[in-house]
């Protein structure tokens, strides 16, 4: 990876090395790009869609995405390093060093020549300008389309443009006028706008002696301002003026930093162009004072660059004759006060006749009203206190008049309001507005809003050791992500620990960041001096209704990334539209995030303040919430599994629910269920499975809940879980030892048999066999017969991964003689089809095949449960027949069947099915000689294999496809399949695998002759 190189600024190019590298078509570049420029985020892939296409994406986008992304895999990863392209959530990111991009390499020099400039090193920072703009090839993201690429092709543009002004303005402070008149007379005439580079201009031409034709340049740009804006020049450029007017010194002032070059007097709306003359300005007489309100800037603000650009612009931007007015909202903690101070004092030098500062939450009981408010903003403004109106819109009017030809910014914190806004609005255009609120209601007046984020892991880490240190932050780098991840990337947390840190020199960053992992505890270490976490949500808290705080508690004892909407209902005990109302509000005043169209989640500081509330406000409150979760859940699983497994006696299995769930049409709807709400399910399982079963703290039911969540797991286990493997084990492991300490030999054998499953997934051979006898044993003892025939299923589906095919004949004949004896057809189709399987791989192909077209002709007289019920088994037995006609040579047949279980697997949502069937068509059309089809089939398997993320799978994807492009002659792409393909192999080191990795072993040494 280290020689990975990739270029934005300019026609997309990527590099390894000299070589340069594949980019593909325009929309697979844009991918890239916003992968690129979200440095190192998940991006899902509607996000994605939605960036690429806009508001139209074809209907196939995830597909499309999902091939580009497999396309970008096979560029940007060699098949030997680390992984570049990760798969997060439903979308991807990149794992790339900031110095592979040269959008972050110029952003880098950029940040040391400031500091140059700072420290006095001008020429050290002019030529690291210089290195900065060098980076530039051209247009930004060149021929890229879609909304992202145009909005970042702006910015990129706008800060190109202010290096280059700092560049000069560096260069003019070294002397070098003669080089810049030229560059800053192009610059003027493409920007007539822009202030700045006509003040350089101004500045170059007295430097060189040109005295007139620097007046001239001033009159220039006067009469284009009055003239197309309808506003006078600004007040550094009237300074210049009338510096050389005097004949003053004309030297360079010591450069601004680089991020106020980039906020420009930007453009309004034009006027007509019968205005006559120069615009009226106040005289430069004391008559009114100028107000400088503004609290002090932060000396250690990292981060959020391209934000300050945007927001510094948009204020000095008037819009069609209105002020302008920004709002930043954002949750409790995320930074909006630091940010919008920040940014006001990058800009004031915009706003010469003053700065009005006002907390429109105040204190007492007229502190944030709109009438104090105006009562002070007008004696700052030399109104004598008598003489201030005693209405609001007396005071409102009057106000107006004092803003009018006038250039000030006022920043209103905590406008939570519009109407407690809109009488503090100026009416002309000459000032701005800045709000931060956290509910974002005066959005409606902004001509700009946005949503603070949280920190990106660097931004978190950049506060982290600007307090620290960056020698201590370097010395425990791994720690210090850790503690930043801890503080959920919130600012104000991680500036808190950072104080901490920063006060006791003799604690490591490893020690703090064991403070913090004490859940109950976390919100107490985040507090120093007057600055405290739980202060700010304890805000926002005590502004909740009773119900919106009841929701607010209630909610967060749900364990889990995030809850659906049906779920939270369960919850609250309301019903679902309104659990909705209740929540959105939640979302509305930032208690609680919604990222996706009726499901929501908290912050992870936000949940533990939650869970402490509710704590001490009714101890028993979350307990009986998670409850009702549970009930819930598995009434609505109950229904689930009935589609996902249609021919089990499903009463033999579960008790009936007490409860009422959510009901399915198909097994396609349950599965988009199981995928949304698994992640609360497997949570909700590991805390049960965690709760003391016996003792002091002991619960009577927890028998009841523990049994309740093994059957919810094996409720979901017919189904694809997404990213919740991990979190399943640990909660499986649990159940069971929960089970083993309470003596509870029907909760234990289900337990074990979904940990033989997982085990078995994984191709983890020695546990899944010793889980499955385990969990046979405990299923004989409870005479748990429903489960005991599929445990056997698996135990014969383990012993065939052995290659021990004569064990496996044994399980699956027990298997299928309790399926028949408990008259589950559907399980007996499938343990049908184990055993052909266990036929073709034990080198009996024929047999195999006639167990399968014996099956598939059953099938053809339908079982109970009509096409859901056959669907699957249909699939397994074409997918399995088209092995065995493969095994024996008639490979045109086995394409047909492999083909068909292809299709109908997909229109089932079996997705594993559908991919394997794929690959397998794939090795059979280029057995019979169809190799370009083999291919795109092998492509698009292996695609899917890799969003899946099935190895096995994969490997096989990839030998097919390493076999078809080695008939085509495309030896270097067969090479790095076969390659990647032994590596899997060899990993996995399945027996009944080791001929599949022989030949991979064979074709790649063929290869290497």
């Amino acid at each position: 990876m280290d020689d990975l190189r990739l270029s934005v600024l300019g026609p997309m190019q990527v590099r390894r090395g000299a070589a340069q590298l594949r980019t593909g078509g325009p929309q697979q570049q844009a991918m890239l790009a916003v992968l690129l420029l979200r440095r190192g985020l998940a991006v899902g892939a509607g996000e994605l869609a939605e960036a690429i296409w806009g508001d139209e994406p074809p209907g196939t986008a995830t597909g499309i995405i999902r091939t580009y992304a497999w396309r970008w895999r096979r560029v940007l990863e060699d098949g030997e390093g680390p992984q570049v392209l990760a798969t997060g959530g439903d979308g991807y990111r990149l794992d790339l060093p900031t110095s592979a991009v040269d959008v972050f390499r110029a952003e880098e020099a950029a940040a040391c020549a400031e500091r140059a400039s700072t420290d006095g090193e001008t020429a050290q920072a002019r030529d690291l300008l210089d290195a900065a703009l060098a980076f530039w090839r051209g247009e930004p993201l060149a021929g890229i389309p879609g909304p992202f690429a145009d909005r970042w092709r702006r910015l990129l543009a706008d800060r190109r443009l202010a290096l280059l002004e700092e560049r000069i303005a560096l260069d003019l402070a070294l002397g070098g006028h003669r080089r810049c008149v030229p560059e800053l007379t192009e610059l003027a005439a493409a920007h007539p706008l822009r202030e700045r580079v006509h003040l350089l201009l101004m500045r170059a031409l007295a430097q060189a002696g040109r005295t007139a034709d620097a007046l001239a340049a001033f009159r220039t740009v006067r009469r284009t301002l009055v003239g197309e804006l309808g506003i006078g020049p600004g007040a550094e450029l009237e300074s210049e003026h009338r510096r050389i007017l005097a004949g003053g010194s004309v030297a360079a002032a010591p450069s601004q930093p680089a991020v106020r070059a980039a906020v420009p007097r930007a453009a309004a709306q034009p006027v007509p162009e019968a205005v006559p003359g120069p615009v009226p300005r106040r005289p430069a007489v004391a008559v009114l004072p100028v107000p400088g309100q503004l609290p002090p800037d932060t000396s250690d603000f990292v981060g959020r660059e391209t934000l300050v650009m945007a927001l510094g612009e948009a204020l000095v931007s008037p819009v069609n004759g209105s002020p302008a007015i920004v709002s930043v909202a954002g949750m409790g903690g995320v930074g909006k006060t630091t940010l919008a101070l920040h940014v006001a004092h990058q800009v004031r030098r915009f706003f010469p006749d003053g700065q009005l500062y006002a907390d429109l939450r105040g204190e007492g009981p007229d502190g944030g009203r709109p009438a104090a408010v105006l009562a002070n903003f007008l004696t700052a403004l030399g109104i004598a206190p008598e003489a201030v109106p005693d209405g609001t819109e007396d005071r409102s009017a009057l106000l107006r008049s004092l803003l009018a030809d006038r250039r000030l910014l006022l920043v209103l914190e905590n406008a939570d309001e519009a109407a407690s806004v809109r009488p503090l609005l100026p009416g002309t255009a000459g000032s701005a507005v800045l709000l931060t609120s956290r509910t974002g209601a005066a959005s409606s007046l902004a001509t700009l809003h946005t949503d603070l984020e949280l920190f990106t892991p660097e931004e978190a880490l950049g506060l982290l050791g600007r307090v620290i240190g960056p020698e201590r932050l370097a010395a425990e780098r791994p720690a210090a992500l850790g503690l930043v991840s801890a503080c959920g990337h919130l600012p104000l947390a991680v500036r808190i620990v950072a104080a901490r840190l920063a006060a006791r020199p003799a604690w490591t960053v490893a020690s703090m960041n064991d403070r913090l992992a004490v859940e109950v505890r976390r919100i107490d270490e985040l507090r120093i001096g007057d600055l405290a976490v739980e202060a700010a949500f304890a805000l926002g808290y005590r502004q909740l209704s009773a119900d919106q705080a009841r929701a607010f508690r209630l909610v967060a004892a749900v364990p889990g990334p995030d809850i659906g909407l049906n779920a939270a209902a369960a919850v609250l005990a309301v019903g679902r539209d309104d659990a909705e109302d209740l929540l959105e509000s939640l979302v509305d005043v930032r208690m609680v995030e919604s990222l996706r169209i009726g499901r929501y989640r908290y912050h992870d500081l936000l949940r533990s303040f939650a869970q402490r509330t509710s704590r001490r406000t009714d101890p028993g409150e979350a307990a009986a919430a998670r409850q009702r979760l549970l009930g819930f859940l598995t009434a609505t699983g109950h229904e689930a599994f009935r589609q996902g497994c249609p021919g089990d006696e499903i009463d033999q299995v579960f008790a009936r629910p007490s409860t009422t769930g959510l009901s399915f049409a198909d097994r396609v709807a349950a599965q988009a269920w199981v995928s949304a709400e698994s992640g609360t399910a497997v949570a909700l399982a590991h805390r049960i499975g965690t709760e003391p079963p016996d003792g002091e703290g002991a619960d009577p039911d927890h028998r009841e809940r523990l049994n309740g969540a093994v059957d919810l797991l094996v409720m979901l286990s017919p189904f694809e879980l997404g990213p919740h493997r991990g979190p399943l084990t640990e909660a499986v492991d649990a159940l069971a030892e929960a089970a083993v300490r309470r003596g509870d030999a029907r909760a234990e054998g289900r337990a074990r048999f979904l940990r033989g499953n997982i085990a078995l997934d994984l191709h983890r051979l020695s546990e899944a066999r010793r889980q499955t006898r385990l969990a046979a044993a405990a299923s004989r003892a409870a005479g748990d017969t429903a489960i005991l025939r599929q445990v056997l299923n698996d135990g014969g589906l383990v012993a065939q991964y052995l290659a021990d095919y004569e064990e496996a004949d044994a399980l699956y004949g027990e298997a299928v003689e309790l399926a028949r004896r408990l008259g589950h057809r559907a399980g007996e189709v499938a343990t049908r089809v184990n055993v052909a399987l266990a036929r073709v791989y034990g080198g009996r192909a024929e047999e195999g095949a006639a167990v399968c077209r014996a099956v598939l002709a059953d099938l053809a007289r339908g079982l109970p449960g009509g096409p859901a019920e056959e669907g699957p088994g249909r699939a397994y037995a074409m997918y399995v027949l088209g092995l065995a006609l493969h095994t024996l040579g008639d490979h045109p047949e086995a394409a047909e069947w492999f083909g068909r279980s292809m299709a109908l697997a997909s229109g089932l949502g079996l997705e594993v099915r559908a991919a394997q069937s794929r690959y397998r068509l794939a090795d059979s059309l280029r057995a019979a000689g169809r190799l370009r089809q083999a291919v795109e089939h092998a492509e698009a398997a292996l695609a899917a294999c890799e969003d899946l993320g099935a190895e096995r799978d994969q490997a096989h994807a990839l030998l097919a496809l390493g076999r078809a492009l080695t008939e085509l002659g495309e030896e270097g792409r067969a090479r790095a399949c076969l390659l990647r393909a032994r590596a899997l192999f060899t990993g996995l080191g399945l027996p009944v695998d080791a001929h599949h990795a022989d030949l991979v072993a064979g074709l790649v040494a063929v290869r290497t002759v």
